[in-house]
């Protein structure tokens, strides 16, 4: 028994957690930059039937964040809380992403009933995994020299996802196209993920708090000060960083 508590409690590496946000960050990046090209100027979607598509998904992207936080702190396995999560919904995430960047041979309706599905399906499963991703980093990080060199580490990891994904994919689609970018980005994003979550050791102590309700989730969520900073906060950056990533293919 103490064995299995001394393996349960092994410090996590802090390279070890860092190095997932490069496997989440490179298929989003991707998705997210070249969604307009891709469907737009390749292969014909209509542009307001695209800011449709973008108008629909923000009212989810609104809610799943909460609901899979709130599903994540309810889990409980012997695998932890939040890892289970992550190897599932990764190859979930790899698959349609891939499928995002080939669609079938459809127009008009179609092509846009199928992109808003697929949009839709790609962009709530990275939510699942970042939800997730995001709530390992205290769990395992509670001191506070340990917390800032893995957030440094992940944040290097990151921009190099985002130089990858964003500035080399013009080059790597011109050679091999959409299709097989999505392919060889999606496989890699699941081998870096992976190898984080099998790596990462949760605290067994967590699994015995007591599950959390939903309203009264919600009213400490709302009531809390420091939520509705980050939130602002958070808003605008991640804003100015669309501009950019919408802005560079356009560009290019």
């Amino acid at each position: 028994m103490q064995t299995a508590q001394n393996i349960a409690k092994k410090v996590t590496s802090p390279f070890r957690y860092a190095i997932g946000m490069f496997g989440t960050s490179i298929p989003i990046n991707m998705f997210k930059t070249y969604a307009a090209i891709f469907y737009v100027d390749m292969l014909g979607l209509s542009t307001d039937r695209y800011a449709l598509v973008l108008f629909i998904y923000t009212f989810i992207d609104a809610i799943d964040n909460p609901v899979y936080g709130f599903l994540s702190d309810r889990t409980r396995t012997k695998w932890g809380r939040r890892r289970p999560w992550l190897i599932i919904g990764t190859p979930l995430l790899v698959l349609s992403f891939i499928m995002f960047f080939t669609p079938p041979p459809i127009k008009g309706t179609s092509l846009f009933v199928y992109m808003l599905l697929m949009y839709i399906l790609t962009g709530t499963l990275d939510s699942l995994l970042n939800a997730n991703y995001g709530a390992l980093f205290p769990e395992l990080f509670p001191d506070e020299v340990q917390r800032a060199k893995s957030n440094s580490m992940r944040q290097a990891f990151q921009l190099v996802a985002m130089i990858i994904s964003i500035a080399l994919t013009p080059v790597i689609t011109e050679k091999i196209g959409y299709s097989a970018t999505a392919l060889i980005y999606g496989l890699v994003a699941m081998a870096v993920i992976w190898y984080c979550a099998i790596g990462c050791h949760e605290n067994p102590d967590s699994l015995e708090k007591e599950k959390p309700q939903l309203w009264s989730s919600l009213k400490a969520l709302f009531t809390n000060p420091y939520f509705w900073i980050f939130g602002f906060a958070n808003a605008f950056f991640f804003f100015f960083l669309s501009l950019v990533m919408q802005g560079v293919p356009l560009f290019l």
